[in-house]
């Protein structure tokens, strides 16, 4: 476990960021493999249908991974104030409502997968992939649940080095999987689908065994319900689940405009999409550290402490973010590449519409590492409303420009990159107001118990 209440700022974060890096870019690798193994051995439709069917798929688990991340913040506040008994009971509180709301969710997605296809106008040759992949997936939505709730309960304590061997373990598991029953047996997508599956109910059982010998606090050897500290875990994870499910809505809009220009523009906007969404990784992971240090320096009365670990944050962000973008400049097209066959139809437009998406977004991944250098402070000092509010403005802001630039400016798919800074920059320079009147104040988890 790792104190961070005192100590050297910048080294505490890169060492506590780089094990939690590294396991988010194995988890990434999860659904990226998935695309890239039905992409280069199944279809370029099936490409399609498998970024169409995770998209809500994460929409429908946004609720669930959000009340994590919420409870995590409650946890960290607790451990920074050494009330080791409320960290034991705040995840046994969670595990009971977590497992309930999970199993609902899950016949839900299973029901109406069908509907939710229609809804997003999946195109005719994607529609049976894309509803079986979502079936699958949601299938196993517990154990993705289970896996988050206790990586995110670790970290919170300071430990992101249990849980990364774990994952890098089930990543490659996965990846086998994969292929094995994609090039073996021909089983397509459910084939990638059943493999991600059993990848992430390995996860989450090693995590389980891993938790229950090293991390005490989170071993729960008799459930309770604490009705007091579900009331906290609803503040503060409420607004979580909120933000989470409103950019998957946003995303699902998005995804709906997506569609219209067809096939070849949803596979090659889903191969860049993977891509980016790997290559802003190390920038959303240092945020994400950010927010288990202020947590604790808040919980434990320093603000000074706090406010300095955000500009160590935001200096470090900057300059990761200038790297990555002069690296994707370079090979953009080659990386998109890697999510077709030979043999694909409109192979050169799909590498066209993701080269010219990525080509566009990556210069602007400053605006991008601002916005969540002050989303990271906010969420770790209790302020989640505004942790929330700016990340859904920005998206928000990006699905109506994205709209308005198709409908009124006459843009192709290359209007869904263009949207992509423009909600970055606006919300971003309303976080640096908002920071700087200090309306973050006051709002953490110990000082309310007082």
């Amino acid at each position: 476990m790792t104190d961070f209440t005192k100590g050297s700022i910048t080294k505490q974060l890169l060492l506590f960021s780089m094990p939690m890096l590294i396991g988010n870019l194995f988890q990434q690798i999860y659904s990226m493999v998935d695309a890239m193994v039905v992409g280069r051995y199944v279809s370029g439709s099936a490409l399609a249908a498998v970024g169409v069917a995770m998209n809500v798929s994460n929409f429908l688990l946004a609720v669930l991974i959000g009340l994590t991340t919420g409870t995590s913040v409650l946890i960290s506040q607790f451990y920074g104030a050494k009330k080791y008994t409320q960290v034991t009971r705040t995840v046994s509180t969670s595990i009971i409502f977590l497992t309930a709301l999970s199993l609902c969710i899950t016949i839900f997605g299973i029901l109406l997968a069908p509907w939710l296809m229609r809804l997003l106008n999946a195109t005719p040759d994607t529609m049976d992939d894309a509803v079986l992949y979502l079936r699958v997936i949601m299938a196993g939505m517990i154990f993705t649940v289970f896996f988050n709730m206790y990586t995110a309960y670790l970290r919170a304590l300071g430990n992101s080095h249990g849980p990364l061997y774990i994952l890098i373990f089930c990543t490659l598991l996965n990846i086998a999987l994969d292929l094995f029953f994609v090039l073996f047996f021909r089983m397509g997508v459910f084939g990638v689908a059943l493999a991600t599956v059993i990848a992430q109910g390995c996860s989450a059982l090693f995590c389980f065994l891993y938790t229950k010998k090293q991390a005490p606090m989170l071993n729960v050897s008799k459930l309770c319900f604490d009705s007091s500290l579900m009331r906290l875990m609803l503040s503060y994870g409420f607004p979580a689940a909120i933000q989470l499910s409103l950019v998957s809505l946003a995303q699902l809009t998005i995804t709906r405009l997506i569609n219209s220009f067809g096939t070849a523009a949803m596979a090659g906007i889903t191969a860049a999409s993977k891509i980016d969404q790997m290559a802003i990784l190390p920038v959303s992971n240092f945020a994400m550290a950010l927010s288990t240090f202020v947590g604790q320096n808040i919980g434990a009365s320093q603000e000074g402490r706090a406010r300095k670990g955000l500009r160590s944050a935001l200096i470090f962000m900057l300059l990761l973010s200038a790297l990555i973008s002069g690296i994707l400049l370079f090979l953009a097209p080659h990386l998109v590449t890697f999510f077709l066959g030979k043999g694909n139809s409109d192979t050169s437009n799909i590498i066209l519409v993701g080269t010219n998406y990525l080509n566009i977004i990556v210069r602007f991944y400053f605006l991008f590492a601002v916005l969540f250098a002050f989303n990271g402070f906010f969420r770790g000092a209790g302020d989640a409303v505004m942790a929330m509010a700016f990340p859904v403005s920005s998206l928000a802001i990006r699905t109506g420009a994205a709209y308005v630039l198709v409908y009124f400016a006459g843009m192709g798919p290359e209007a869904l990159a263009w949207s992509i800074p423009i909600g970055w920059g606006l919300t971003g320079m309303g976080s640096g107001i908002y920071y700087k009147l200090n309306k973050w104040q006051g709002k953490g988890i110990i000082r309310k118990l007082h």
